[in-house]
């Protein structure tokens, strides 16, 4: 997970069988998940969720991600608030 936003701090990012709480990703860094317990519901169109936050303003972000066994998938999270001038946070990835 990949944190390539102005302002905002990554929290958690959630997916089938897995929940990684308590993050403060902030801009520029990055975290590896290692996912142990298998993938629980499939490779394919897997359903991730990215809690962030600013001050006292929070949200979350989702997008479907496909993943292969024994491979990176690599997970950014971008974009600004629309009235900075875009279209909103989004999550991007690469398998």
């Amino acid at each position: 997970m990949n944190q390539n936003n102005d302002s905002r701090s990554i929290t958690s990012v959630s997916l089938v069988g897995y929940e990684f709480t308590n993050l403060s990703i902030a801009i520029g860094n990055s975290q590896t998940f290692t996912l142990d317990k298998g993938m629980p519901g499939g490779y394919s169109d897997i359903n991730i969720i990215v809690s962030h936050k600013y001050s006292a303003w929070s949200g979350s972000v989702s997008t479907k991600v496909n993943f292969v066994d024994g491979d990176t998938t690599t997970i950014t999270f971008k974009g600004c608030i629309t009235f900075e001038g875009c279209e909103g946070f989004y999550l991007e990835y690469n398998p």
